[in-house]
């Protein structure tokens, strides 16, 4: 259990190093796209960040003409085989792109190959360490090429320093361009919510499609080891077990019990309100099933923290029983609650 949880696995925030990483480390290419300065109504905040890879393009800086020029542009950098380049641009979110949002972004395009593995070895252990990492890149404008790109400061490395910040004080990404002194800056939040998911049946594995394009961690609980899908997704980590795996968890988790056993789910409750603190406890179910499982906890449990077991679970009251409406409606209570707390913000 202490292994499926290793730091390693708990940072989705990295999850743009992590495929450079396994990009380059291969021989191969990347090119890493960062929101570096908006302005007025945007899609995407400074720091959001999406790559493009021989394998396609991830993530998203907020989709429309302006993704797809930036893909183009991204791809028209892996075809270059000159040395790589930083490129800077900035981008009015109007007419000539076909967008109406009226306001204005600047994109960072980094050329990432086997040259970066070094200092992006260094940022993975400073995330995984459970740090929030400030990266600053030092540039200067390449005057020869139009339109203009920017390369490292010196030719013999990459000028990349890397500094580590407590993870505490960064809830969401940032980044920024000081063209004057030729800096790039970016911070990279260490930690993000933990998502319990228990129970890996119907709606358990439409909910955890939903999370896998939030920054969440998600650890996936079940005792049936042959019900997980064989393409999990990269802030995933599968748990075999049941009520008595949940000690080992960490506190603070956003809990959600929806298992194909009743008595499996009251088991689990009864593990997070005895063992753990938590941020969030839901159980799926009807109120009826509310009702008896309250008069069941309250039997051991005071009321106070029976209280906190919220049940039925979502935003909104429906009748459907269709998975991925009940994923969509959950998955969107817990963005609120994130929210909330100021912490695993898009």
């Amino acid at each position: 259990m202490s292994q499926m949880l290793a730091p390693s696995a708990q940072r989705v925030h990295g999850r743009w190093v992590e495929a450079a990483l396994r990009c380059i480390g291969g021989g191969g290419s990347m090119v890493l796209i960062t929101v570096i300065r908006s302005l007025g109504s945007t899609p995407r905040d400074a720091g959001t960040r999406m790559w493009v890879s021989s394998g396609g393009a991830h993530a998203t800086i907020g989709g429309g003409h302006l993704e797809l020029q930036a893909i183009d542009t991204a791809r028209a950098m892996l075809e270059d085989a000159s040395s790589p380049a930083v490129y800077v641009r900035h981008y009015s979110l109007g007419p000539s792109l076909g967008q109406c949002c009226g306001g204005a972004v600047w994109l960072a395009f980094e050329k990432l190959d086997r040259n970066d593995i070094d200092w992006c070895e260094k940022y993975q252990s400073l995330l995984d360490s459970g740090a929030s990492v400030r990266r600053t890149r030092r540039l200067s404008p390449d005057s020869s090429a139009s339109p203009t790109l920017f390369k490292d400061a010196t030719s013999s490395a990459r000028h990349i320093s890397l500094e580590a910040l407590d993870a505490r004080a960064v809830t969401q990404p940032d980044a920024s361009w000081k063209e004057a002194s030729g800096e790039l800056v970016d911070i990279t939040p260490g930690d993000a919510p933990l998502v319990v998911v228990c129970g890996a049946g119907h709606v358990g594995k439409a909910l955890v499609r939903v999370l896998a394009e939030l920054p969440v961690r998600v650890a996936w609980l079940d005792p049936r080891e042959d019900e997980w899908p064989s393409d999990l997704p990269d802030n995933v980590q599968c748990v075999n077990g049941g009520a008595d795996e949940v000690p080992d968890f960490p506190d603070d988790a956003y809990w959600l019990v929806l298992t194909h056993s009743h008595a499996l789910d009251l088991e689990i409750l009864e593990q997070v309100l005895r063992h753990k603190s938590f941020s969030y406890l839901g159980l799926i179910g009807s109120k009826t099933k509310s009702a008896k499982f309250r008069s069941r906890l309250l039997r051991k449990f005071p009321e106070s923290l029976v209280d906190r077991v919220t049940c039925p679970i979502g935003v909104v009251e429906t009748s459907s029983k269709v998975p991925g409406v009940i994923a969509v409606s959950v998955a969107a209570q817990l963005v609120g609650l994130f929210e909330t707390a100021g912490a695993g913000k898009p």
